[in-house]
């Protein structure tokens, strides 16, 4: 068994060596210009430069080698923009470029993949879907009708806050306003079978937690480049498994609207963003046909958002109160 687990020691490091110096043989052929850079590690990069918290460790680089340069996180490249004028410089300059999204390594065991929208490259569906959400799903017409359901909401959390208040009992705010966010997410989206289903916010918030639990442990892999398609530590299998849970639920979900002709409406002012997306879905003269997996994966990224930054936003500025 000990030499099981030396043998696979012996190649991995050799696997990240080779991985290490074909780049480096790539990059000394290469004509291209880069930013200043420091001095790095091999395998790691820059990870010994970044200690002291990103911040203040780009500020002291920044010094060196300028308002522009380039850390390498293992075999990951960026180019780090430290003042306003080179963001703006290169936001301009590469504004195509930086509409995609950078791939991390969790995509290799999503079953949505090149379905979502937020990390869609810059092309036809990225436009359509920014098309569609500015015209359709969260114009302002159609978030004031989800007024009712927002001040609904915050009421429930005021009041069970006050009544722990009342009582003394302990209070996990960040569960509370990611519970919060989430019970809003859904009755917008799917607002009407909220009263048939009142559980199942908490069953999609339950998979959609499972999945970042799974694909926040992927950081290794992300470092070390060769390795992020290994599924060493098992993952990417159990990732995938909340992943088919979410599906199921949602491919449920949306077989209920077919069924029950919910997409049929014809008062606009009743459809949720469900309706919307299966509306044009069925449409065979949009510009861009929606199929069923983009339509889950989008309803992900909303909760995804939903359930990280609003949270984190609402403490933050309850810390800043506390502690200006």
């Amino acid at each position: 068994m000990d030499y099981f687990y030396y043998h696979i020691i012996i190649l991995i490091i050799s696997v990240l060596l080779l991985n290490f110096l074909v780049k480096s043989f790539k990059n000394l052929k290469s004509k291209a210009k880069y930013p200043p850079s420091p001095p790095a590690l091999p395998i790691i990069g820059h990870i010994h430069l970044l200690k002291s918290g990103l911040p203040t460790s780009f500020e002291t680089l920044a010094r060196e080698y300028g308002p522009m340069m380039q850390i390498r996180v293992g075999a990951t490249n960026f180019v780090v923009a430290s003042d306003a004028k080179s963001a703006q410089e290169l936001l301009r300059t590469f504004d195509t470029d930086f509409a995609s999204k950078f791939q991390p390594g969790p995509t290799t065991y999503h079953i949505y993949e090149d379905c979502s929208f937020t990390n869609a490259p810059y092309g036809p569906y990225w436009r359509f879907m920014k098309k569609l959400c500015m015209t359709k799903l969260f114009t302002g017409s159609q978030l004031d009708r989800f007024i009712h359901i927002r001040e609904e909401e915050t009421s429930k959390l005021l009041k069970s806050l006050l009544k722990r208040s009342k009582e003394g009992e302990p209070c996990d705010l960040a569960a509370e306003l990611t519970a919060l966010t989430n019970n809003m997410i859904y009755r917008m989206a799917m607002g009407r079978r909220c009263s048939k289903y009142p559980n199942q916010a908490a069953e999609i918030r339950k998979f959609i937690t499972d999945s970042m639990k799974f694909a926040a442990k992927f950081h290794f892999g992300e470092v070390f480049g060769p390795l992020k398609k290994i599924d060493l530590f098992g993952n990417g299998k159990r990732l995938k498994m909340a992943l088919k849970g979410f599906d199921q639920l949602m491919e449920q979900i949306m077989k209920d609207y077919e069924e029950n002709e919910l997409t049929n409406c014809e008062n606009d002012q009743e459809k949720d963003v469900m309706d919307i997306l299966l509306e044009t879905y069925k449409d065979t003269n949009a510009e861009v046909k929606l199929t069923r997996d983009q339509i889950k994966n989008f309803f992900m990224g909303q909760v995804i958002q939903g359930h990280l930054l609003f949270p984190l936003f609402v403490i933050l500025s309850l810390a800043l109160i506390h502690f200006p």
